[in-house]
């Protein structure tokens, strides 16, 4: 199966992590299959306010905790699930 690229990444402060983001659960799921990168994707439902400058689904870095993830300024006050490797 083909998979799609990530749509944007971040790399925020001086560890230099990255935050894949994508349109779809399956491709996030896909490429961290296919990468084998690892870490936590973050599925909102569908509260995404149009002005919200985030997209959809988001691929942390294994180093994050569930909480630091729900924490987070790209998921803060927003709802929806976690995906852990397996």
């Amino acid at each position: 199966m083909k998979y799609q690229t990530p749509i944007n990444i971040w790399t925020i402060g001086f560890q230099m992590n990255q935050y894949l983001t994508f349109t779809t659960e399956q491709t996030a799921r896909d490429y961290r299959h296919n990468h084998g990168t690892g870490g936590w994707i973050f599925v909102p439902e569908n509260d995404k306010p149009t002005f919200y400058p985030y997209h959809d689904v988001i691929l942390f870095p294994p180093e994050f905790s569930p909480s630091a993830i729900f924490n987070h300024p790209f998921t803060k006050g927003r709802t929806g699930k976690l995906i852990g490797a397996q």
